[in-house]
């Protein structure tokens, strides 16, 4: 695995730094979709299209589409008023005879920056699948790191985000040939609804 941008630090830790002035006191709950009465999922459903940009020279960079689910952690709340959401997404690419397919959970921690402006941030784990044309298909095991940004319009939403995934390498080819990785730079633009 390759080293984190320059680029994701700065805004991961921006992001980090700016949560002192936003949190407030509460409780920690364990799984509060059991032990709190108040619990809702607060689902939300986007569309999602991007930019893919892979550290693979090899690799051709393109566009890439998908879905995301959203809902607000059912096993843990952090202290304060600030949620922490899972978001479920498969994402696809197809370009140069290889197609991509990533299923990732990605939760984030969300603050409130104005209005219906929320900005994210966190980890995630994932699944990438990688097909080349001619060669064998393999599923690689993925870690992601990201930030990204929602705008609410009543129950509509509008976001952005920027998120880097590594990879563990497998094999694609039929005839012998090197381990390869699917590391990859994503930025991401969503539409959706909030149910």
């Amino acid at each position: 695995m390759k080293t984190i941008p320059k680029q994701l630090i700065v805004l991961l830790s921006t992001a980090v730094i700016s949560t002192v002035s936003y949190a407030q006191s509460d409780e920690f709950k364990m799984f509060p979709i059991f032990t709190d009465d108040n619990f809702k999922a607060n689902m939300e459903v986007a569309a999602v299209v991007g930019y893919m940009d892979f550290d693979r020279s090899a690799m051709d960079d393109r566009s890439v589409y998908g879905i995301e689910l959203s809902f607000d952690c059912p096993v843990f709340t952090l202290p304060g008023n600030n949620p922490l959401r899972q978001q479920l997404s498969v994402n696809h690419s197809d370009k140069g005879g290889f197609e991509v397919t990533s299923i990732e959970m990605n939760p984030y921690y969300f603050i409130d920056m104005a209005d219906d402006l929320v900005l994210g941030f966190g980890p995630g784990i994932g699944a990438v699948h990688g097909e080349p044309d001619g060669g064998k298909d393999q599923w690689l095991f993925s870690v992601q790191a990201g930030a990204g940004l929602k705008y609410y319009m009543d129950d509509f939403l509008v976001g952005a985000d920027i998120r880097y995934q590594w990879t563990a390498e497998k094999n694609f080819s039929n005839v012998g040939g090197n381990k390869e990785d699917l590391e990859n730079m994503r930025l991401l633009l969503k539409a959706g609804y909030r149910f």
